[in-house]
């Protein structure tokens, strides 16, 4: 009966699955043809529901889709579809009922992330305590790869059986709080706590009651187990950590992992002695030592549900300073010695003195001092508050000797036994042709550190004649003969193309230092060069009042001398004047722009060129010249010692400053061209000079009014009209106009003030293209002038009372 219910069951089954139309009764089906993954909602709801109506599980359906020859592709998409049905479903209906009743939908689970804090300085020293803060170290274990054979099974985790070959079957368990998992038709399997290849063992074990193909020699059917996904685990990290709390974690985290998230052990915290707690029990202690060091992870153990990580206090704590190459506040434990710390710290640098430490105790009252030497670095055992400290080497060389100056190969050499200063001369590869011969000098260290000279002649041990046996640190000092004199050098200053300082040879002539100098400018007067010669020894050495000789030379520009000069020698210090000739003259031009025929730049043909002959040169003014607004730009270039002297002023002056010193500038030079051109080569008629501006304006229209008037503005000029007018029409005057100093700036560059008289002011004329200026007054401060005055009254008043007192 209960068969019969069952095949009839399958005939709908294949209906809904394998051909997805309400068609029941057709069941000539192949079922290899069907396309699972087409399948809708709808049917696969309805699959469900007659599943349940006829009391099947998931996995009995499957096996009966099996056995109508459905393949294993398509079983595995319909277990897919249907738990991914499943969970939809419930998870919709969950969330529309939670915000039917304005619960918040829970979220996923959520692994703990790791919290920012403020490590204190001394916690940075402590040897560990980056390898726990690091992003670059986290410890994250992986959660996307198959789980390791040593996992421990846990509460939540879900089991994935696969079974193939003669029989077919999959199974999705999940680990239930009783530790096992339910195999349909077998009944639990207890794998909480167990390793996953023991767990894979048991499995198996267990499925040869039901699945017989898979014993013997020759087994049909095969089983394979995974891991699908890992419930994850909280755990509880306390005692000396820089964040205690409790942590959500992947189910294959380890210690570490939990340390990173509550940021190692703190200042207190010891790194040697980290336990880790399971159901009331230890399970393990670690020292992560062996880890920072070794790179050792037996004792990392993967955590489980509720586990806790306990970081005990420190017992012994030593200070490292000095030439370790690891250096700060390490951790060590009963019976470790100077050797394990060494170890610890890396070893020493390469500049660390390593036959000798310097310890430094903690007695509870006071401090001890104990040199450790290389021989006891595993003897002496460490105490808590101890201070190693390794020193530096010292800059000496128990076997080093130096050569400097006249050798080939100066620099440091080895002192073996018994060498002799000529051996090392030889090592450097001998001396130089142009060594001192007469003297050397050997410095050498004494016993007590002073130094000691002992002089030779380097003639003598070259030639075997003496000799001397080397020490430590012995420095040779062998010269050349330009070291023992000053550098032999002349100079040659003027009209030449290079001038400057050149280097002295023997049979050097006059005509050879000018070829050296690039030969003579055009303005170089070739007939009186002139050279200057310092006294020699034997003149110096009396008081004379003679300073220098000098002999005067006649060349051409092809650097021929007559015999006599050409015989002469220029001698070392000599110094050679080429100077310019008496009529050269460098070419400078004036320039002349505006009203005139021809503008443009004019070369300046005589000393006493005037602006008339450049107007004249230039064809004339034309006939919309303004000769009265006629004016004249003139270059001034500053000397060098013009320069200095303005730089020196600007030092001691806080007004300017260095950078307000203009080597080249121009400045008006007020000219009256009407008169110049009505008397040339009078007194008005300046004489022009290289990088004059002459400009000619043309006829100008307007009078510009600035300064402090209510509406600067420029005005057509008119005769009629008078210089307040002008004024007037910009507004008039402003409240704090200078009436008196008002100024006009004529088109020329000149200007006129205000002329005060008895009748009242007079103002400067106004003529076109000038601009008036009013000038402001100064700020008063009222407040100061007040003072001032009731000071003076005062200073009146008491002088008042002194007065009526000495004439009573």
């Amino acid at each position: 009966m209960i068969w019969s219910v069952k095949k009839m069951f399958l005939v709908c089954l294949f209906a809904v699955l394998f051909i997805g139309t309400a068609n029941a009764q057709n069941t000539n089906i192949n079922p290899a043809s069907v396309n699972v993954e087409a399948l809708s909602d709808a049917q696969i709801e309805k699959l469900i529901s007659e599943m349940e109506k006829n009391g099947m599980s998931l996995e009995e359906a499957m096996a009966l889709a099996r056995a109508r020859g459905a393949s294993q592709l398509q079983i595995d998409q319909m277990v897919k579809k249907i738990n991914e049905y499943k969970s939809g479903k419930r998870n919709g209906e969950t969330q529309e009922k939670d915000l039917k009743e304005g619960l918040k939908v829970p979220k996923e689970e959520e692994f703990t992330e790791k919290e920012e804090f403020k490590a204190t300085e001394k916690n940075k020293e402590i040897f560990g305590f980056q390898f726990f803060n690091s992003k670059n170290l986290s410890f994250e274990p992986a959660i996307d790869v198959p789980v390791s054979e040593s996992y421990s099974l846990g509460i939540g985790d879900e089991v994935n059986i696969s079974v193939y070959g003669a029989s077919q079957q999959n199974y999705q368990l999940t680990v239930q709080k009783n530790g096992a998992i339910t195999i349909p038709d077998l009944g639990p399997v207890h794998v909480y706590g167990i390793s996953f290849a023991k767990a894979q063992a048991k499995i198996k074990s267990r499925l040869l009651s039901i699945y017989n193909g898979m014993g013997g020699d020759r087994p049909n059917t095969f089983a394979d187990v995974s891991m699908g996904s890992l419930k994850g685990i909280k755990v509880n990290v306390i005692g000396e950590v820089n964040l205690p709390g409790t942590y959500s974690l992947p189910a294959t985290a380890s210690a570490f992992n939990a340390l990173y998230l509550a940021g190692g052990p703190n200042e207190n915290g010891s790194f040697r002695s980290i336990d880790v707690q399971r159901d009331g029990k230890l399970v393990c202690s670690i020292d992560v030592y062996a880890y920072l060091i070794d790179g050792k992870t037996q004792n990392n153990i993967q955590l489980r549900d509720q586990d806790v990580v306990l970081v005990r206090p420190y017992a012994k704590r030593v200070k490292v300073a000095g030439e370790f190459k690891r250096t700060g506040l390490f951790e060590a434990q009963k019976e470790e010695t100077v050797a394990d710390l060494l170890r610890f710290a890396g070893g020493f640098t390469d500049k660390a003195y390593t036959h000798r430490l310097e310890l430094y105790r903690n007695n509870s009252r006071t401090l001890s001092f104990k040199g450790v030497s290389a021989d006891q670095y595993d003897q002496v055992q460490l105490m808590n508050g101890d201070s190693l400290v390794a020193g530096m080497l010292t800059e000496r060389f128990e076997n080093r000797v130096s050569i400097d100056g006249a050798v080939y190969r100066p620099g440091n050499y080895e002192l073996t036994e018994g060498l002799q200063l000529s051996q090392l001369i030889k090592k450097a590869e001998g001396l130089k042709e142009e060594a001192f011969m007469e003297r050397a000098v050997i410095t050498r260290k004494l016993d007590d550190m002073s130094l000691k000279a002992i002089s030779f002649s380097v003639r003598d041990v070259v030639n075997g004649e003496i000799d001397f046996e080397l020490q430590k640190e012995d420095r040779i000092q062998i010269s050349s003969i330009f070291d023992m004199r000053e550098a032999r050098t002349v100079e040659i200053v003027g009209e030449v193309q290079f001038e400057g300082t050149y280097a002295w040879a023997e049979n050097l002539r006059i005509g050879d230092l000018i070829f050296q100098a690039g030969g003579f400018k055009e303005d170089a007067e070739v007939a009186g060069l002139e050279v200057s010669r310092v006294l020699d020894y034997k003149e110096t050495s009396e008081l004379t009042k003679s300073l220098l000789h000098t002999f005067q030379f006649s060349l051409d520009r092809n650097l021929k001398l007559n015999a006599e000069d050409e015989a002469f020698l220029l001698k070392p210090f000599d110094k050679v004047y080429v100077r310019r000739a008496p009529g050269f003259r460098p070419q400078g031009a004036a320039n002349i722009q505006g009203e005139v025929k021809y503008s443009g730049d004019y070369g300046i043909i005589h000393k006493n060129e005037k602006i008339s002959d450049i107007i004249r040169r230039a064809g004339g003014i034309t006939s919309e010249a303004y000769v009265k607004g006629a004016s004249l730009r003139r270059r001034i270039e500053l000397s060098e010692a013009e320069y200095q002297a303005k730089v020196a002023i600007a030092a001691q002056d806080t007004t300017m400053t260095e950078a307000d010193i203009e080597r080249v500038a121009y400045q008006i030079v007020g000219i009256d061209l009407t008169a110049i051109l009505g008397n040339p080569g009078g007194v008005e008629d300046l004489q022009v000079k290289a990088g004059d501006q002459i400009l000619v304006p043309s006829k100008l229209e307007t009078v510009m009014v600035s300064g402090s008037v209510l509406s600067p503005v420029a005005h057509t000029f008119t005769k009629k009209k008078k210089l307040k007018d002008y004024v007037y029409s910009s507004g008039g005057f402003a409240e704090r106009a200078k009436k008196g100093k008002v100024y006009v700036l004529y088109a020329n560059g000149t200007t006129q003030a205000t002329k005060g008289g008895l009748f009242g002011r007079r103002f400067p004329k106004v003529e076109p293209g000038c601009e008036i200026i009013v000038p402001e007054k100064p700020e008063v401060d009222k407040a100061g002038q007040a003072s001032k005055w009731l000071a003076i009254a005062s200073t009146f008043a008491t002088l008042i009372t002194a007065i009526a007192v000495a004439t009573r």
